[in-house]
């Protein structure tokens, strides 16, 4: 008889934990350096991680069931007699000789040599347990590589962790939250990704964005009016009844068994301890309900400056090569959204004006690849789009914006009143910058700015 108690390799739940921490695992490894760097925080990993794993995980159950049949079997003739047994493998012989070759399990050597021990022989009963080891081994080892094989090809289908899109392009080039956003949408990532390039060969857009976000370092932060407020008065928390899924944490009364394996093994301990300590241990999540779905518990930082305010100039002068590099300028200011916590409002102008507000870099990406995907043409007039600066700098919380002009400023004077407006908001602590595109531009739109760069 067995001395251990012949058992599947491992359950359906069980397949499935294992499948979510080689999931997170990988995805944590392939943006270790993001994560360090505070390019990718882990929250926003974790939730892509988790959606993925919602979505794929019911794979699991098809490949996890693809062996029952033969496990039911099994079970059924570890208790037969020696004589039943032998019915059963001469029985079964077609199956076993399709299902495994020769030098694995050869069936007719068990037959052959059962038929030649004594039916109530002690040899025989041996042989026969000899036979439901090996068995066991190979259904074992031949559904442990199916499923695995099938973990590795979900892990490999996770846009974060696929080589065959977007991630060999980006491997020359330096990591960035914005990329790691994109490859999240490919169609978007296929329409933002030239203005990326671009942005990143030219220096002088680089050296704009290093200005700009020079100008933001060490601004004191304020927080948004919710900020103060516990989350005792905004949540009810979950119970234990509402368990909805897994997640990571350290909440030791929510524990998945895989993770209670770990805890009982001695060798595992320190695997234990660690995740304990990094907060990622597997447990049932509970779904808390918010009070106010508008109130946030959170404390989000604002900017003490003034939003950055982008004034392009979209007419047919700013076609082909410049606009591609005015669209990669405008992308890039947006960028500094996210890091320097300033709102980002664009004003396209040619002979009418246009404007956009990007609040959040990640939620406003839409419509900003919206902008990007309109061509330039008809003719210019800058002044409404000054003017319209002018009046935003005026309203509180505009106040110590910076002001960039996008032109090749192919363009009448500037009137006396609007120089006038001008000196008043570099007054106020407004600064202005320009990129400059062309050979024959107004000085006096230039003169006003604090720098200007010639963009070639």
């Amino acid at each position: 008889m067995p001395t251990v108690k012949r058992i599947r390799n491992i359950r359906l739940k069980d397949l499935k934990a294992v499948y979510l921490e080689r999931l997170r695992a990988e995805c944590y490894a392939k943006l270790e350096d993001c994560l360090r760097e505070q390019t990718v925080f882990p929250r926003e990993l974790e939730a892509y991680v988790w959606d993925y794993y919602q979505k794929t995980s019911p794979s699991l159950q098809e490949f996890y069931s693809r062996y029952t049949p033969e496990w039911e079997v099994f079970y059924e003739s570890e208790p037969l007699s020696p004589s039943a047994m032998l019915d059963f493998m001469k029985r079964m012989k077609p199956a076993f000789a399709k299902r495994y070759p020769l030098f694995e399990l050869d069936i007719d050597y068990y037959i052959g040599r059962m038929e030649m021990l004594p039916q109530a022989g002690k040899e025989r009963k041996e042989l026969q347990e000899s036979f439901l080891d090996k068995w066991h081994r190979l259904l074992n080892a031949k559904e442990y590589d199916y499923q695995y094989h099938h973990i590795d090809e979900l892990c490999r289908g996770f846009i974060l962790l696929d080589k065959r899109f977007g991630l060999k392009t980006e491997a020359s080039q330096p990591g960035s939250r914005i990329k790691w956003l994109m490859l999240n949408h490919p169609e978007l990532y296929r329409r933002i990704f030239p203005y990326e390039r671009q942005m990143e060969k030219n220096a002088s857009i680089r050296e704009l964005v290093r200005v700009l976000g020079k100008r933001s370092a060490g601004e004191r932060m304020s927080f948004d009016s919710l900020s103060g407020i516990s989350k005792e008065s905004l949540v009810r928390h979950a119970v234990q009844s509402d368990i909805e899924g897994i997640t990571v944490g350290d909440n030791l009364n929510s524990l998945l068994p895989a993770e209670y394996c770990c805890l009982s093994d001695e060798k595992l301990h320190p695997v234990f301890l660690r995740k304990y300590v990094e907060k990622r241990l597997q447990v049932f999540d509970s779904r808390s309900v918010a009070v106010d779905s508008s109130s946030r518990s959170e404390r989000h930082p604002v900017s003490g400056q003034g939003p950055f305010i982008v004034c392009v100039d979209t007419s047919g002068s700013m076609g082909g090569r410049r606009e591609m590099l005015a669209k990669s300028a405008v992308l890039a200011i947006a960028r500094l959204v996210e890091k320097t916590h300033r709102r980002c409002y664009v004003i396209n102008f040619a002979e009418e004006v246009r404007t956009l507000l990007v609040r959040d870099f990640r939620t406003d990406l839409p419509m900003l690849a919206e902008f990007l995907a309109h061509s330039f043409d008809g003719g210019t007039d800058i002044r409404p789009a000054v003017g319209e600066a002018l009046v935003m700098l005026r309203n509180q919380g505009w106040k110590r914006s910076d002001v960039v002009l996008i032109s090749d400023f192919e363009l009448p004077p500037a009137d006396d009143a609007l120089l006038e407006s001008v000196r008043k908001a570099k007054l106020s602590g407004t600064s202005f910058y320009a990129l400059l595109f062309g050979t024959r531009p107004e000085p006096d739109y230039l003169n006003f700015c604090d720098k200007y760069w010639e963009v070639r």
